[in-house]
């Protein structure tokens, strides 16, 4: 390897008078005050388009009959909508609850029944299974499920002449033939 040698040049600085100093100093301070200029201008334009702009959108148009009526009905299906929501959510609370109680096998009595809860459509699929005689604790939504739809119909039909292309002639339906009770032990 070949070492060069490296020509080191030494610059001589001419010291400045302190005139000379303030000069420079001067020119760089009114640059800079004429580019501070410049950006207030920029921001007073952006400003006032921002200003133009919001007071175009404050105004609203002129509705006509045909848009303030599906107005209303959008406000009104919402205003039902969250009602109707909130109703559920209360409902679901209501239902949660667990409660206390003897479940009777009315249908096999003596004998274990497996029965399946799922009321709402985000609730999991539980499986429960029930020893006749026996005391649980459960949530009311399914207490209420099964003293109310585990029951054998029996349809009850009007007196009178029977009429077998009429489908009104059941009078009623007979639900008193329950398959499974619940009876709450705590009151």
């Amino acid at each position: 390897m070949v070492k060069r040698k490296r020509k080191i040049e030494t610059k001589s600085e001419v010291p400045m008078t302190n005139e000379a100093e303030v000069e420079v100093l001067n020119q760089e301070l009114d640059l800079v005050r004429v580019q501070l200029q410049k950006t207030k201008l920029e921001i007073e334009e952006l400003q006032a388009k921002k200003q133009e702009l919001t007071e175009s959108i404050r105004v609203p148009r002129e509705l006509d009959a045909i848009e303030k009526k599906a107005n209303e009905k959008l406000l009104s299906v919402r205003v039902e909508g969250q009602a109707l929501s909130n109703k559920i959510e209360a409902q679901k609370a209501y239902d949660n609850v667990k409660v206390t109680g003897r479940f009777m096998n009315r249908r096999a009595p003596g004998n274990s029944a497996k029965l399946t809860y799922m009321k709402y459509a985000d609730d999991p699929v539980k499986w429960y299974t029930f020893n006749d005689g026996a005391v649980y604790t459960i949530p009311r939504g399914f207490a209420d499920q099964i003293n109310e739809y585990y029951h054998r119909p029996k349809f009850i039909q009007k007196e009178g002449e029977l009429d077998p292309s009429n489908p009104t002639n059941i009078h009623h339906v007979d639900t008193s033939n329950k398959s499974y009770a619940f009876v709450p032990t705590t009151f």
